[in-house]
Protein backbone atom coordinates (compact mmCIF):
# COMPACT_ATOMS: atom_id res chain seq x y z
CA UNK A 1 0.00 0.00 0.00
CA UNK A 2 2.79 2.45 0.90
CA UNK A 3 4.62 1.69 -2.36
CA UNK A 4 1.46 2.46 -4.35
CA UNK A 5 1.02 5.74 -2.47
CA UNK A 6 4.62 6.73 -3.16
CA UNK A 7 4.24 5.76 -6.81
CA UNK A 8 1.04 7.82 -7.09
CA UNK A 9 2.69 10.81 -5.41
CA UNK A 10 5.73 10.65 -7.72
CA UNK A 11 3.42 10.46 -10.74
CA UNK A 12 1.39 13.44 -9.47
CA UNK A 13 4.58 15.37 -8.71
CA UNK A 14 5.92 14.74 -12.22
CA UNK A 15 2.62 15.91 -13.69
CA UNK A 16 2.57 18.96 -11.38
CA UNK A 17 6.06 20.11 -12.37
CA UNK A 18 5.18 19.75 -16.05
CA UNK A 19 2.87 22.77 -15.58
CA UNK A 20 4.37 26.22 -16.27
CA UNK A 21 5.69 28.08 -13.23
CA UNK A 22 3.08 30.85 -13.52
CA UNK A 23 0.25 28.32 -13.48
CA UNK A 24 1.78 26.58 -10.46
CA UNK A 25 2.06 29.98 -8.76
CA UNK A 26 -1.59 30.76 -9.47
CA UNK A 27 -2.75 27.40 -8.12
CA UNK A 28 -0.52 27.30 -5.02
CA UNK A 29 -0.83 31.03 -4.47
CA UNK A 30 -4.59 30.78 -4.89
CA UNK A 31 -4.75 28.05 -2.28
CA UNK A 32 -2.46 29.99 0.09
CA UNK A 33 -4.52 33.14 -0.48
CA UNK A 34 -7.83 31.42 0.29
CA UNK A 35 -6.24 29.85 3.37
CA UNK A 36 -4.85 33.19 4.62
CA UNK A 37 -8.08 35.03 3.80
CA UNK A 38 -10.11 32.40 5.67
CA UNK A 39 -7.80 32.60 8.68
CA UNK A 40 -8.19 36.40 8.71
CA UNK A 41 -11.98 36.18 8.49
CA UNK A 42 -12.12 33.66 11.36
CA UNK A 43 -9.70 35.60 13.55
CA UNK A 44 -11.49 38.89 12.88
CA UNK A 45 -14.83 37.34 13.81
CA UNK A 46 -13.39 35.72 16.98
CA UNK A 47 -11.56 38.85 18.06
CA UNK A 48 -14.67 40.98 17.51
CA UNK A 49 -16.72 38.55 19.62
CA UNK A 50 -14.13 38.78 22.42
CA UNK A 51 -13.95 42.57 22.09
CA UNK A 52 -17.74 42.87 22.34
CA UNK A 53 -18.10 40.36 25.19
CA UNK A 54 -15.31 41.96 27.21
CA UNK A 55 -16.66 45.44 26.54
CA UNK A 56 -13.25 46.72 25.52
CA UNK A 57 -14.66 49.04 22.86
CA UNK A 58 -11.87 48.70 20.29
CA UNK A 59 -12.90 49.80 16.80
CA UNK A 60 -13.56 47.28 14.02
CA UNK A 61 -10.45 48.56 12.24
CA UNK A 62 -8.23 48.06 15.30
CA UNK A 63 -9.54 44.54 15.80
CA UNK A 64 -9.05 43.77 12.10
CA UNK A 65 -5.44 44.94 12.27
CA UNK A 66 -4.71 42.68 15.24
CA UNK A 67 -6.31 39.80 13.32
CA UNK A 68 -4.16 40.67 10.30
CA UNK A 69 -0.92 40.50 12.30
CA UNK A 70 -1.86 37.14 13.80
CA UNK A 71 -2.95 35.85 10.38
CA UNK A 72 0.42 36.81 8.87
CA UNK A 73 2.27 35.00 11.66
CA UNK A 74 0.19 31.85 11.14
CA UNK A 75 0.18 31.71 7.35
CA UNK A 76 3.56 33.02 6.17
CA UNK A 77 5.52 29.89 7.04
CA UNK A 78 2.97 27.65 5.33
CA UNK A 79 3.10 29.85 2.26
CA UNK A 80 6.90 29.83 2.30
CA UNK A 81 7.06 26.05 2.25
CA UNK A 82 4.48 25.61 -0.49
CA UNK A 83 5.94 28.36 -2.68
CA UNK A 84 9.51 27.19 -2.18
CA UNK A 85 8.86 23.63 -3.20
CA UNK A 86 5.68 23.46 -5.28
CA UNK A 87 6.16 26.64 -7.30
CA UNK A 88 9.81 27.62 -7.56
CA UNK A 89 11.39 24.23 -6.74
CA UNK A 90 14.18 26.00 -4.97
CA UNK A 91 17.26 24.21 -3.63
CA UNK A 92 18.95 27.31 -2.25
CA UNK A 93 19.86 28.01 1.36
CA UNK A 94 16.55 27.54 3.18
CA UNK A 95 17.40 30.00 5.96
CA UNK A 96 18.36 32.79 3.54
CA UNK A 97 15.25 32.16 1.45
CA UNK A 98 13.09 32.12 4.59
CA UNK A 99 14.48 35.50 5.68
CA UNK A 100 13.96 36.91 2.18
CA UNK A 101 10.40 35.56 2.03
CA UNK A 102 9.60 37.07 5.43
CA UNK A 103 11.00 40.40 4.25
CA UNK A 104 8.71 40.20 1.21
CA UNK A 105 5.71 39.52 3.42
CA UNK A 106 6.63 42.31 5.84
CA UNK A 107 6.83 44.67 2.85
CA UNK A 108 3.43 43.40 1.65
CA UNK A 109 2.04 43.81 5.19
CA UNK A 110 3.18 47.44 5.28
CA UNK A 111 0.97 48.06 2.25
CA UNK A 112 -1.79 45.68 3.36
CA UNK A 113 -2.56 47.09 6.81
CA UNK A 114 -3.17 50.70 5.73
CA UNK A 115 -4.99 49.57 2.58
CA UNK A 116 -7.34 47.34 4.54
CA UNK A 117 -7.90 50.05 7.15
CA UNK A 118 -8.63 52.65 4.46
CA UNK A 119 -11.06 50.37 2.61
CA UNK A 120 -12.86 49.55 5.87
CA UNK A 121 -13.07 53.22 6.83
CA UNK A 122 -13.89 54.76 3.45
CA UNK A 123 -16.39 52.16 2.22
CA UNK A 124 -17.62 50.74 5.54
CA UNK A 125 -16.42 47.26 4.57
CA UNK A 126 -15.77 44.30 6.82
CA UNK A 127 -12.15 43.13 7.11
CA UNK A 128 -12.73 40.08 4.89
CA UNK A 129 -14.25 42.26 2.16
CA UNK A 130 -11.45 44.82 2.24
CA UNK A 131 -8.87 42.03 2.24
CA UNK A 132 -10.54 40.44 -0.78
CA UNK A 133 -10.15 43.67 -2.75
CA UNK A 134 -6.54 44.09 -1.63
CA UNK A 135 -5.62 40.53 -2.61
CA UNK A 136 -6.34 41.23 -6.26
CA UNK A 137 -3.44 43.67 -6.35
CA UNK A 138 -1.04 41.95 -3.97
CA UNK A 139 -0.98 38.66 -5.89
CA UNK A 140 1.01 40.12 -8.78
CA UNK A 141 3.43 41.95 -6.51
CA UNK A 142 4.01 38.82 -4.42
CA UNK A 143 4.78 36.69 -7.49
CA UNK A 144 7.33 39.19 -8.80
CA UNK A 145 9.04 39.61 -5.43
CA UNK A 146 9.23 35.86 -4.79
CA UNK A 147 10.43 35.01 -8.29
CA UNK A 148 13.12 37.66 -8.52
CA UNK A 149 14.07 38.01 -4.85
CA UNK A 150 13.04 35.28 -2.39
CA UNK A 151 13.55 32.24 -4.61
CA UNK A 152 15.82 33.62 -7.30
CA UNK A 153 18.07 30.89 -8.59
CA UNK A 154 21.75 31.76 -8.62
CA UNK A 155 23.41 30.95 -11.95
Amino acid sequence: MIKQCIKLYLWAEKLWFSFPEKLRFLLVGGFNTVFAWSVLACLDWCFNQINDAAGWGFSRISVANVALVVQYIITINFSFITMRYYVFRSHGNIYKEWVKAWSVYIFIYLINAPSMSFLMWAFNLEAWQAQGIYLIFSTIITFILHKYYSFRQQK
